[in-house]
């Protein structure tokens, strides 16, 4: 029967692919009936068709791993609500370590793993010989060996999805395709198709490697390109039979699977290859790209020497075809910023199938509810800057991508494509002083500097070449005085008759202070959860300086627009790129800067938390008393065009001090050795300001209303279920910690690290993590608790307590 194409619609998802499948069925769930899918060519026609299926429970993060159990779990119900059966297989699965480095990391996932219930185990190559018989066991030290892992066959799971919905009131329009969003002001209202116009209050891009264009043409920046990912399938291989576990050997960067009595093997090569970087093919539908033994040889190479049977099996079908590749490996999922009524869910970098059910979900909650049910800060658009979606730059980076899809997750990683694009007004200097620079919201950031020469950053566990450095510059930031540049940090001012309205409704701190005040303040959504943490500035009666982390400046600055009222007074501007920013830290910083301006800057006249304009050299810049590293210390922002004046000055000046530059790996083993948490690490939307202690940030008294009030009322005075403690690590030689660690206590897993890292100023091993107890995280209960904290499977003691390890009252930094 033919359908008419509706005129209306609450919501359309544009693309037909697993994602906006998944979408479509859980929309009637959270009470979206109204809700239509288009799809330009045939259900699947893009990506999906050609996946490999597999799922895992097991995800590199808490939020991850709770949305595939979830996926996992969905299957069965799925299959009965549709009538469809999905292909779902359940079988276990390898993932093997050639290199102690990587073993470690099978380790932590094991013991990661295993605080979330998932069932795994380290197991010898002779193990792995047993539970896959076809391996060569040459070089393996030792695999990983977990359950509840599958298939499903890719169309047979959209298939279900699609089914379902339409079941429930979803319209599904196939060979539809979108020609353009309909923008009115600041907010799409619909799509235009060749067969007519829908109008709708909410348009969700499930687009996979056409939502970059899509998003493109009303101004949306997308950093996504389709990259060209192959896997060859023997011919049938009678020692294989459906239960043939899974298996992956993420440095010959190969998986392989059992498929339908052959076996199927993937690449992730090193420097993968972007396909049509200029726009999909008008006619793409199913594509089946040019083979290319080239690209693929060396990893060919290494399958046939893995499992020498796929030497006399022959191959079958040797498969290319093109998938979406984001510029960091992580999803692209959320609101856009640059317009209202437009939502994004594309990204997905091999992963789709399995992130579906789950992924699915929490976009269905978001749109019904207006945030999401989950933290999903790591996927927000707002993460990327509007230059990462040029289409030269995502072409080279996500080629990139590709082969960094196997490599260890450790902190310290760099992408190399696409570099010193975005740049502070004294990166010419940092480089002539030796930085090494890492990519943050891609910027270039020092990471620390070095004297004879640039060292490299190792993909290890342990102790680095540049560790002996990193000490250095904290030290000097302890002893002496450290030159930190934060240029790259958000800037925003809000000015207006509204303006202190309007910021002490978004802030949860009393922002109604005296002209110069500082005040750090967190940014909470109606459930309390922490979506942002600032140092708000008031510089006169109606306007304010909103300083935001670096990571965070596009959603900070989205967020501040977005909730201004209709008809208020207020202005919200972006003056990131007019002032750079450079910190003077450590207890010499006062002497030094003094000795440059012919203002007071005692604690007398500029004390902890305030802030003023001072004269330095021949300018004036604004100074700030606050730090991130817990010592004596100022902020200087500084216009870009005498940024480098300033600098030189004071570098120049600080010779006399033994001023040392300090990079950013200083700067992050500081705070944590004073407890200050990172936004998106140890606080975030899933957190709430007192589980954080940070409820010395709460206005409780402010006479105003602000986001999120009612939820911490509620929390008030009640025993804290889950609380942030800091850990030091005991003993000799202790591993450094890095965050997603199990916490023990007296033999109960009770909690999972954030960050971690060594404290130089202390010369401990540190950590932070959230602790959880039904009947309240106490003080008793911390200080009759023997903690551990788990490495890599290897239990180590630990000290545990609410207050920093070093300078716990704080009274370095008020000198």
């Amino acid at each position: 029967m033919f359908m008419q194409l509706p005129s209306k619609a609450d919501v359309v998802i544009v693309g037909g692919g697993i994602i906006g499948a998944a979408i479509a069925y859980h929309l009637p769930k959270v009470g979206i009936r109204d809700a239509v899918l288009l799809e330009r060519k045939r259900l699947t026609s893009g990506t999906t068709w050609h996946a490999a299926g597999q799922i895992s429970r097991l995800r590199p993060t808490p939020v991850l791993t709770e949305l595939a159990k979830y996926g996992l779990e969905l299957i069965p119900t799925l299959e009965e609500e549709s009538g469809q059966e999905t292909g779902y297989k359940s079988k276990d699965t390898y993932s093997i370590a050639l290199s102690e480095d990587h073993l470690t990391l099978l380790k932590r996932t094991s013991a990661f793993g295993g605080y979330f219930g998932v069932d795994s185990r380290i197991v010898t190559p002779q193990e792995l010989k047993e539970g896959w018989p076809l391996i060569n066991t040459d070089g393996v030290l030792g695999a990983l060996h977990f359950t509840e892992t599958g298939q499903v066959n890719p169309v047979d799971y959209t298939m279900a999805f699609t089914k379902a919905a339409q079941r429930n009131g979803v319209r599904i329009f196939e060979n539809t395709k979108v020609e353009a969003l309909i923008k009115r002001g600041d907010r799409i209202v619909g799509v235009d198709t060749a067969a007519g116009v829908i109008e709708a209050k909410t348009v969700i891009l499930a687009s996979g490697m056409w939502t970059r264009d899509l998003a493109r043409a009303v101004g949306v920046h997308i950093p996504l390109q389709a990259v060209e990912h192959a896997y060859i399938v023997t011919e049938p291989i009678p020692e294989i039979d459906p239960a043939t576990p899974g298996l992956i050997v993420p440095e010959e960067r190969c998986y392989y699977k059992e498929d339908a009595g052959k076996m199927l093997v993937g690449f992730f090569e090193e420097k993968g290859k972007a396909w049509s970087s200029r726009g999909i093919p008008e006619t793409s539908e199913f594509d089946i790209l040019p083979e290319d033994y080239q690209q693929y040889e060396r990893e060919l190479a290494a399958a046939v020497g893995r499992v020498p049977r796929l030497g006399t099996a022959g191959i079958k079908t040797f498969f290319v075809g093109a998938e979406s590749f984001t510029a960091d490996r992580r999803y692209l999922i959320g609101p856009a910023p640059e317009v209202k009524g437009l939502f994004v869910s594309a990204g997905f970098n091999s992963t789709g199938i399995m992130a579906s059910a789950g992924m699915g979900k929490v976009v269905a909650e978001w749109i019904a509810k207006g945030n999401s049910p989950v933290d999903m800060h790591h996927f927000a658009l707002t993460r990327n800057m509007p230059f990462q979606s040029n289409r030269h730059y995502i072409a080279e980076r996500a080629s990139e991508t590709v082969g960094s899809w196997l490599n260890i997750p450790w902190a310290a990683r760099q992408m190399t494509t696409g570099r010193g694009v975005r740049r502070s007004p004294i990166y010419d200097a940092q480089k002539a002083t030796g930085a090494h620079f890492g990519e943050i919201a891609g910027f270039e950031v020092p990471l620390w500097y070095s004297k004879g020469g640039q060292l490299k950053l190792e993909p290890k566990f342990g102790k680095q070449p540049w560790f002996p450095i990193v000490r250095e510059e904290s030290l000097a930031l302890r002893d002496d005085a450290g030159l930190i540049d934060q240029s790259g940090y958000g800037k925003f001012t809000v000015s207006g008759r509204d303006a202190l309205k309007y910021l002490n409704r978004i802030c949860a701190a009393d922002i109604d202070v005296p002209v110069n005040k500082v005040v750090y303040t967190v940014w909470l959504n109606e459930k309390g959860g922490i979506e942002g943490d600032v140092t708000v500035t008031r510089t006169s009666e109606d306007e304010f300086l909103v300083v935001s982390n670096i990571t965070y400046r596009r959603g900070d600055f989205a967020r501040l627009k977005a909730d201004v009222p209709a008809g208020a007074s207020v202005s919200v501007q972006d003056v990131t790129n007019s002032f750079g920013m450079l910190a003077v830290m450590g207890p010499k910083s006062r002497t030094l800067l003094q000795e440059l301006s012919d203002d007071d800057l005692s604690s007398e006249r500029l004390p902890f938390s305030w802030s003023a304009s001072i004269g330095l050299g021949h300018i004036t810049v604004r100074a700030a008393r606050i730090t991130f590293v817990g010592e004596l210390g100022y902020e200087l922002m500084i216009p870009s065009e005498m940024c480098g004046y300033a600098y030189d000055l004071i570098a120049d000046r600080g010779k006399q001090y033994s001023l040392r530059h300090a990079g950013s790996f200083s700067v992050n083993a500081c705070r944590l050795e004073r407890g200050y948490r990172l936004m998106g690490i140890d606080i975030d939307a899933g957190v709430n300001p007192l589980a954080a202690g940070l409820g010395f940030s709460i206005g409780w008294d402010k006479p105003s209303d602000f986001i999120g009030r009612g939820a911490l009322e509620s929390l008030r005075g009640k025993p804290m279920q889950s609380r942030l403690l800091q850990f030091a690590l005991r003993g000799e030689d202790v591993p450094i910690l890095l965050g997603d660690e199990v916490i023990w206590r007296n033999g109960q897993a009770v909690g999972i690290t954030t960050s971690g890292d060594w404290g130089f100023r202390i010369d401990r091993s540190l950590g932070m993590g959230y602790v959880n107890c039904e009947d309240g995280v106490t003080k008793d209960w911390i200080e009759q608790g023997q903690f551990e904290i788990d490495f890599a499977g290897t239990r180590v003691m630990a000290d545990a307590q609410v207050a920093p390890f070093y300078d716990p009252n704080g009274e370095r930094t008020r000198l």
